[in-house]
């Protein structure tokens, strides 16, 4: 390489590094708006897509890689922040991008989508939703041109206001070829889609309990006779429902009282196991895992029977896991165009509204069957501890 070359890729270099670097949030939400636009699609759309999308990280290494969407190559080339190719493009954009995730936090605001049992459940159930059904987060292009608002009065894709002009309605933009298009569902009903995961999750957390503590824990605020009770409900609810807080196990005594199943010994081993910080990624020694700093962990045998505890919280495979899934499950099925649809390729208006009721089906379901083997493992428990004692 010739001296006059590399002076070339130096700049190249700096050039590819302070676009990068100096890419805002809103300029990549812009892009990714732009992208979709290109694709027909509408600027919703799962979580996980919208992050991956906009992640100038992600996004510049895919084209590294020549794994790059097309259409978001063109566009980001026509909006300014096409990729500079070459040695010292390549290196200026990863160093750019690398600036840009530190300044912006990028990567961390990925952890802190994701910290808390209840919006990973959400991602996880948009992530699916979307899988299922792709019309979901779309639109759909009319014969209308967007600026002919008497034409778009007739078509019902627009109304008079209280003073007489014609405004298009909530769910129609603007394509770009001046066509009105029409989003497929309204971004409030999708996001109904949580509803019934959302239950599952917060139910098995312990979170839907206003008057106390959920069975063998303490209030969030508790009473100073009981403190299993709290006086103060409305505190109780919001600690739960914005703060996401729960209450600490009740101590033996109280807690024997409400779980005759489990034995001291048990009610030992897992405060034990609850605030064990020591690593342990090897499940088949003693049933048991921590993943570094306790983020995940998991035991095959604790007072709920199989457990998974994310960052503090407890979600019991029988009462969380399982009501979650088939939540997600039934939520997928309904929310899947029927058969007629499927072949006509047309978009199912109904799906929507089936997808909420079939997941609260699904919800049911699983809570019912979630609570029958849990039944039925502390039966079985509380037999077997009696049979112990009476050794004794």
């Amino acid at each position: 390489m010739t001296g006059e070359e590399l002076i070339q890729q130096a700049r190249n270099a700096r050039e590819a590094f302070q676009m990068d670097a100096g890419l805002g949030r809103d300029d990549q939400a812009a892009m990714n708006f732009a992208i979709r636009e290109a694709r027909l699609q509408d600027r919703d759309e799962p979580r996980p897509n919208k992050i991956v999308a906009e992640h100038p990280f992600i996004y510049r290494i895919r084209e590294m890689m020549g794994k790059a969407d097309p259409d978001a190559v063109k566009v980001r080339r026509e909006m300014g922040a096409g990729r500079i190719e070459g040695i010292g493009g390549n290196i200026g954009h990863i160093g750019g991008s690398l600036v840009s995730d530190v300044v912006q936090d990028r990567s961390r605001a990925i952890w802190w989508l994701l910290n808390a049992a209840q919006a990973s459940g959400n991602v996880i159930n948009e992530a699916v939703m979307g899988l299922a059904n792709k019309d979901l987060f779309g639109k759909e292009e009319t014969d209308v041109l967007f600026n002919d608002s008497k034409k778009m009065e007739a078509a019902g894709l627009a109304k008079r206001d209280q003073r007489g002009e014609i405004r298009p309605l909530p769910l129609i933009g603007k394509g770009e070829n001046g066509r009105a298009t029409r989003k497929n569902y309204a971004s409030g009903m999708v996001t109904a889609l949580g509803i019934a995961p959302g239950v599952a999750i917060n139910q098995g957390l312990g979170l839907l309990t206003p008057f106390g503590g959920a069975e063998g824990y303490e209030a969030v605020i508790p009473n100073a006779e009981d403190p299993s009770k709290t006086d103060n409900m409305i505190g109780e609810i919001a600690s739960k429902y914005i703060l996401g807080r729960t209450g600490n196990l009740l101590d033996w005594e109280e807690f024997k009282k409400v779980r005759p199943d489990v034995s001291k010994g048990e009610y030992n081993a897992y405060k034990a196991f609850k605030y064990d910080k020591a690593l342990d990624l090897n499940p088949f020694d003693d049933g048991k895992t921590n993943l570094p700093g306790s983020i995940l962990k998991t035991t095959n045998d604790g007072i709920h029977g199989a457990e998974v505890q994310f960052l503090g919280r407890s979600l019991p495979v029988n009462t969380a896991i399982i009501p979650f899934l088939s939540s997600v499950a039934g939520t997928a099925a309904g929310v899947r165009p029927s058969a007629k649809f499927r072949k006509t390729g047309k978009v199912d208006k109904y799906a929507v509204k089936r997808g909420i009721a079939s997941g609260i089906g699904g919800y049911v379901a699983g809570t019912v069957a979630g609570n029958l083997l849990e039944g039925e493992r502390r039966r079985r428990n509380e037999a077997s501890n009696q049979a112990y004692y009476d050794t004794l």
